[in-house]
Protein backbone atom coordinates (compact mmCIF):
# COMPACT_ATOMS: atom_id res chain seq x y z
CA UNK A 1 0.00 0.00 0.00
CA UNK A 2 1.11 3.58 -0.98
CA UNK A 3 0.25 6.09 0.99
CA UNK A 4 -0.63 9.52 -1.02
CA UNK A 5 2.65 11.86 -0.38
CA UNK A 6 1.22 14.90 2.18
CA UNK A 7 2.77 17.63 -0.79
CA UNK A 8 1.88 17.03 -4.75
CA UNK A 9 3.21 18.99 -7.09
CA UNK A 10 1.23 21.49 -8.90
CA UNK A 11 2.37 22.03 -12.66
CA UNK A 12 0.46 24.76 -14.09
CA UNK A 13 2.31 24.08 -17.42
CA UNK A 14 1.95 20.32 -19.04
CA UNK A 15 5.33 18.72 -18.73
CA UNK A 16 5.13 16.68 -22.33
CA UNK A 17 8.03 13.80 -21.66
CA UNK A 18 9.27 11.96 -24.79
CA UNK A 19 7.64 9.29 -26.53
CA UNK A 20 7.69 6.41 -24.60
CA UNK A 21 8.00 7.62 -21.30
CA UNK A 22 5.79 8.53 -18.80
CA UNK A 23 6.23 11.19 -16.18
CA UNK A 24 5.85 11.21 -12.57
CA UNK A 25 6.03 13.75 -9.57
CA UNK A 26 9.51 13.89 -8.21
CA UNK A 27 7.78 12.28 -4.39
CA UNK A 28 6.31 9.01 -6.64
CA UNK A 29 9.61 8.70 -7.83
CA UNK A 30 11.16 6.53 -5.11
CA UNK A 31 7.88 4.40 -4.69
CA UNK A 32 8.24 3.42 -8.27
CA UNK A 33 11.87 2.87 -8.09
CA UNK A 34 11.25 0.45 -4.97
CA UNK A 35 8.63 -1.53 -6.57
CA UNK A 36 5.50 -0.16 -4.00
CA UNK A 37 4.20 1.71 -6.57
CA UNK A 38 3.07 -0.45 -9.64
CA UNK A 39 -0.14 1.53 -11.32
CA UNK A 40 -0.65 5.18 -12.41
CA UNK A 41 -3.75 7.15 -13.33
CA UNK A 42 -3.74 9.19 -16.26
CA UNK A 43 -5.47 12.22 -16.89
CA UNK A 44 -7.22 11.59 -20.70
CA UNK A 45 -5.94 10.29 -23.85
CA UNK A 46 -2.10 11.14 -23.89
CA UNK A 47 -0.19 8.34 -23.23
CA UNK A 48 -3.08 5.97 -25.08
CA UNK A 49 -0.46 5.34 -27.83
CA UNK A 50 1.62 3.12 -24.65
CA UNK A 51 0.22 -0.59 -24.79
CA UNK A 52 0.41 -3.44 -22.91
CA UNK A 53 4.08 -5.16 -23.00
CA UNK A 54 6.08 -1.65 -24.00
CA UNK A 55 8.88 -0.89 -21.95
CA UNK A 56 8.28 2.59 -20.67
CA UNK A 57 10.59 5.03 -19.02
CA UNK A 58 9.88 6.89 -15.93
CA UNK A 59 10.69 10.68 -16.04
CA UNK A 60 10.93 12.72 -12.91
CA UNK A 61 8.86 15.56 -13.98
CA UNK A 62 10.94 17.92 -11.73
CA UNK A 63 14.42 17.13 -12.96
CA UNK A 64 13.25 15.82 -16.23
CA UNK A 65 15.69 12.94 -16.02
CA UNK A 66 15.02 8.96 -16.65
CA UNK A 67 15.18 7.59 -12.85
CA UNK A 68 13.42 3.76 -13.87
CA UNK A 69 11.90 1.65 -16.60
CA UNK A 70 8.98 -0.71 -16.48
CA UNK A 71 6.98 -2.91 -18.12
CA UNK A 72 3.14 -2.00 -18.62
CA UNK A 73 1.60 -5.19 -17.81
CA UNK A 74 -2.24 -3.87 -17.62
CA UNK A 75 -4.19 -0.98 -19.23
CA UNK A 76 -7.72 0.32 -19.29
CA UNK A 77 -9.78 3.13 -20.38
CA UNK A 78 -12.55 4.74 -17.37
CA UNK A 79 -13.62 7.75 -16.31
CA UNK A 80 -12.43 10.06 -13.04
CA UNK A 81 -16.07 8.88 -11.06
CA UNK A 82 -14.71 4.87 -11.57
CA UNK A 83 -11.52 5.32 -10.78
CA UNK A 84 -10.46 2.99 -7.62
CA UNK A 85 -9.87 4.71 -4.24
CA UNK A 86 -7.89 1.73 -3.27
CA UNK A 87 -5.98 0.00 -5.90
CA UNK A 88 -3.37 -2.59 -5.49
CA UNK A 89 0.16 -1.00 -5.39
CA UNK A 90 -1.20 2.89 -5.92
CA UNK A 91 -2.17 5.46 -3.71
CA UNK A 92 -5.18 5.15 -1.39
CA UNK A 93 -7.78 8.36 -1.26
CA UNK A 94 -9.64 8.89 1.68
CA UNK A 95 -12.65 9.77 -0.30
CA UNK A 96 -13.44 10.59 -3.97
CA UNK A 97 -13.27 14.57 -3.06
CA UNK A 98 -9.69 13.59 -1.53
CA UNK A 99 -8.69 11.69 -4.63
CA UNK A 100 -10.15 15.04 -6.93
CA UNK A 101 -8.09 17.07 -5.10
CA UNK A 102 -4.32 15.27 -5.54
CA UNK A 103 -5.18 15.07 -8.90
CA UNK A 104 -6.39 18.16 -9.68
CA UNK A 105 -2.60 19.40 -8.15
CA UNK A 106 -1.34 16.68 -10.63
CA UNK A 107 -3.00 18.44 -13.47
CA UNK A 108 -3.44 21.77 -12.33
CA UNK A 109 -2.43 22.70 -16.16
CA UNK A 110 -6.18 21.96 -17.32
CA UNK A 111 -7.25 25.04 -15.26
CA UNK A 112 -9.78 23.77 -13.36
CA UNK A 113 -10.75 20.72 -11.19
CA UNK A 114 -11.15 17.20 -12.40
CA UNK A 115 -14.47 16.15 -13.46
CA UNK A 116 -16.56 12.91 -12.83
CA UNK A 117 -17.02 12.33 -16.68
CA UNK A 118 -13.14 12.95 -17.91
CA UNK A 119 -11.32 10.35 -19.41
CA UNK A 120 -8.46 8.73 -17.26
CA UNK A 121 -6.57 5.81 -18.00
CA UNK A 122 -5.39 3.20 -15.44
CA UNK A 123 -1.88 1.80 -16.56
CA UNK A 124 -0.01 -1.26 -13.95
CA UNK A 125 3.19 -1.84 -14.77
CA UNK A 126 6.26 -4.04 -12.83
CA UNK A 127 9.98 -2.76 -12.80
CA UNK A 128 11.48 -3.98 -16.27
CA UNK A 129 14.23 -6.42 -15.37
CA UNK A 130 12.08 -7.74 -12.37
Amino acid sequence: MVKVPRVTSVNKLEYKPPKGSIAFAPELVSFIQSGEKQSTYRYGLKYDYINVGDTVDIINSSTELMEARVVITAKRRTTFKDLPLSFDKHEIYSDKEHQRQVLSGYYAYIGRQVKDDDTFLIFEFKLAGK
